[in-house]
């Protein structure tokens, strides 16, 4: 099976429909107050999901508790994400990191999920519920915007960067002390015979992650309160100062 072939158009398109019918039904009928009612239900779902697609991963392996455990970005995502709404609050750092980095893996790979490509049928339940859960992973992120039950923050920017680290070190740990192969491809690049290397792709990542910040903050902010705008003039009285 193709990554942009007829089966994966046709989810991508069926997909994205469902998503924007959700959120549109959503924000009308469920009142702000109850937001989180649906975006817990959908992270619990999302937790089942991740739940699943690892039970499958592991019997397609050696069947042992090591191949259960998450060895990708994205299926440490699917448990973080899931557990990070159903347990923190949305204005704890922790949940800006979970919500953005499970965004963007689910993301990228509702786009492009490489792993296709070694199954002949998008219904086989391991390629089709790795598809779920990162689709889920990306609807939460929507929903929480739309319902604005989540406000991103240049405040907790840092999340993101202190996450991914953490990540690598669970990665350092699975592959030196637990005897993974390739945690979170930490010894390969992320698409064979591509310059994507774990390190690199984390570089973007973050960029992407500011950039969407940014955005979030030109759309919803007066541009006085821009961080970008603040960081510029804080500089300058900085510097003002300096010379005075």
């Amino acid at each position: 099976m193709k990554v942009f072939g007829l089966e994966h158009i046709i989810y991508m398109i069926v997909m994205s429909i469902l998503m924007v019918i959700s959120l549109v039904l959503i924000k009308r009928f469920v009142p702000k107050e109850k937001s989180y009612i649906p975006i817990k239900i959908f992270a619990a779902i999302g937790f089942i999901l991740i739940i699943i697609n690892r039970i499958v991963v592991a019997k397609s392996r050696d069947a042992t508790f090591l191949d259960f455990l998450p060895d990708t970005f994205c299926s440490i995502m699917g448990f973080v994400l899931p557990l990070t709404v159903l347990i923190f609050k949305p204005d704890t750092k922790i949940f800006q990191y979970a919500i953005f980095a499970g965004m963007i893996g689910g993301l990228l790979t509702f786009i492009y999920p490489d792993f296709l490509v070694y199954f002949d049928n998008i219904f086989n339940i391991h390629p089709f519920t790795g598809l779920l859960y990162h689709t889920n992973m990306f609807f939460i992120f929507l929903l929480c915007i739309v319902t604005k039950y989540f406000v991103p923050s240049f405040k907790r920017w840092a999340s993101l960067p202190i996450g991914l680290a953490f990540m690598v070190v669970y990665a350092v740990f699975g592959n030196s002390v637990m005897g993974q192969s390739n945690n979170m491809h930490l010894n390969a690049p992320l698409l064979e015979g591509t310059p994507l290397t774990w390190w690199l792709v984390g570089i973007l990542f973050i960029l992407l992650y500011t950039i969407i910040l940014q955005i979030y903050e030109m759309i919803t902010l007066n541009k006085n309160e821009w961080s970008i705008l603040k960081l510029f003039r804080s500089k300058d009285k900085e510097k003002n100062k300096n010379n005075n």
